[in-house]
This record gives C-alpha cells, structure tokens and sequence, in this order.
C-alpha cells in the first residue's frame, strides 16, 4: 500500500516537470468551427493515441507529447478545446476554429 503511493507520487511528479499534465487528445466529434476568444492557454503533455487492441502492438515509446491546450469561449457560451504544437495564442485572442482543428487569428 505505502509502496503504491509512493509510485503514484513519483508518477504525477513527473508528468509535472515535464510540462504540465497528461491529457487524452480533444476527439474530432467535440470539434466545432466557429469564432471565439482564447480564455487560456496551458502547457499539457497528450497522450498516444495508439493502441495494442484487436492483436496490434503498441509503441515502446510511447511518451507524451508536450502540446498547449487553447480554451476558446464561443459567442453562445459555449466552450473549444484545441491542442497546439506551439502556444501562438493568449487570454484575449480573437480566433477563428476551423472544420480541421486548426485555430487562426481572426
């Protein structure tokens, strides 16, 4: 029991230094293109999306990414989330959310 807290300690450490917290990638489905305003931008590791299911095999390496995660408030109220390879944006930013994923200055 003492040993497993320990590991799950050493574990979330980790994912903390390097650079921000593990997260599941923003599925396509919950995509939807519109304009908005950046409400923040936080450094976040994602995690792989490959799995060993149906008799393939997963990757060894299977680090997460380090990504920004860019929250965008819509007009109805509503909130986006989008993954970055590189933080472009800030609180405050107007933006467009394109059908691909993408996030452009407005």
């Amino acid at each position: 029991m003492r040993i497993t807290s320990i590991v799950l300690a050493l574990a979330a450490t980790g994912a903390l230094a390097q650079g921000g917290k593990a997260v599941a990638p923003v599925p396509a489905k919950e995509m939807q293109p519109g304009y908005g305003v950046v409400e923040s931008v936080t450094p976040v590791r994602l995690a792989s999306e490959r799995s060993a299911a149906a008799g393939g095999t997963a990757a060894k390496d299977q680090h997460p990414r380090p990504m920004s995660r860019v929250v965008v408030r819509m007009p109805d109220g509503s909130v986006q989330y989008r993954d970055l390879d590189r933080p472009e944006f800030k609180a405050g930013d107007h933006v467009l959310l394109t059908n691909a994923g993408d996030i452009v200055p407005d």
